[in-house]
């Protein structure tokens, strides 16, 4: 999700209205129904039918991404020529939408790059094309109203909520902690469902979230939450990436080429108008006071994974060894296309 891109609205609004996922990445939102829609010009109702020769399914995510924005732009039929794609989605939660990918349903959709690193360990078929890269701002750590928590230190012995171990709040956790020179086994990672970090926050079940995006948004806009810390503190490696199977990438690489000038072109329209971003959100659900909030998070840029992008794939599966969530760094020569060559 884009994972990253805090003001006084409670977290149980942002319950009841966001829909949405969180990273990598890129989330306190209840699961979005699946649904096909086709949307931009040139592209077709995705019915999750075989593929037309030529087109790139895409499913993508209830996060306000590129790879999920795109699907409302008119310029996506000319910048994909001769070539089509066809959207699919939201899907929610990201491993749904890896799930129709599997299957032959679809061919790309997006996650975090930690995630991403994970899946390349468990020797999953993927190739990341794009990294969508923000400063960190929009993942961190918010202490719960109450809590008295005011710094990490004052987590050790308390409770840390999460999405899951391995995943980004896991992540976010570690890379805080040893940047801090803090043990991060001093706290006790709560993993809970996307849907029940509302009432886990705010009934004292949980001392602080580790989250990112419109999940840390709502954490920070609820009365008495403090940040304790933000990615840009701790210098996360850990950001948004679009991916697409490893059979698509070999057998159509030019297509999938096309696709990463898509999203260029709407990372480039976003740097000097973003308000289509907070407009997704609001599609999603979001409330106007998260939406405040989400405002003041950086706005991501398109990168490639040419040699400085796989670097930094390279970089964050080394904290992954480092936290101890992967054994070994997997070889990513396979698993990476430079779309600008």
């Amino acid at each position: 999700m884009k994972t990253n891109h805090l003001i006084s609205a409670s977290y149980a609004e942002q319950h009841s209205t966001i829909r949405r996922i969180c990273a990598a990445t890129c989330t306190l939102a209840a699961v979005v129904a699946m649904a096909a829609c086709g949307t931009s010009s040139g592209t077709s109702n995705a019915s999750g039918s075989a593929k037309s020769e030529g087109t790139i399914r895409i499913a993508y995510l209830s996060t306000a991404n590129y790879l999920t924005t795109i699907h409302n732009e008119p310029f996506v039929s000319e910048t994909m020529k001769p070539y089509q794609a066809k959207f699919m989605g939201p899907f929610n939660p990201p491993d749904t939408a890896r799930k129709t990918i599997l299957a032959g349903r679809a061919e790309a959709t997006s996650t975090g790059t930690g995630a991403f690193i994970s899946l390349i360990d468990q020797k999953q078929p993927w190739v990341a094309f794009a990294i969508e890269y923000y400063d960190g701002d929009s993942q961190g750590i918010v202490a719960a109203p109450n809590s008295k928590v005011t710094t990490l230190k004052d987590l050790y012995g308390k409770r840390i909520g999460i999405d899951k171990k391995g995943a980004t709040g896991d992540y976010v956790v570690n890379a805080a902690f040893h940047h801090a020179g803090l043990d991060p086994k001093q706290v006790t990672e709560v993993e809970l469902s996307q849907t029940d970090f509302a009432a886990a926050f705010t009934s004292g079940k949980i001392d602080a979230l580790a989250t990112y995006d419109q999940n840390l948004a709502t954490a920070m806009a609820t009365p008495g939450a403090r940040l304790i810390t933000n990615g840009k503190h701790y210098d996360s490696k850990n950001v948004s990436i679009h991916m697409v199977s490893k059979k698509f990438a070999d057998a159509h690489p030019q297509i999938v080429k096309k696709l990463y000038q898509t999203l260029v072109k709407e990372s480039d329209k976003a740097q000097k108008n973003p308000e289509f971003i907070y407009q997704t959100y609001k599609k999603f659900g979001a409330s106007d006071t998260i939406i405040k909030q989400v405002r003041k998070f950086d706005i991501p840029k398109i990168l490639p994974v040419d040699a400085k992008g796989k670097q930094m794939l390279d970089d964050i599966a080394q904290q992954y060894v480092d936290f101890g969530f992967i054994k070994t760094k997997p070889n990513l020569d396979a698993h990476v296309l430079d779309c600008t060559k």
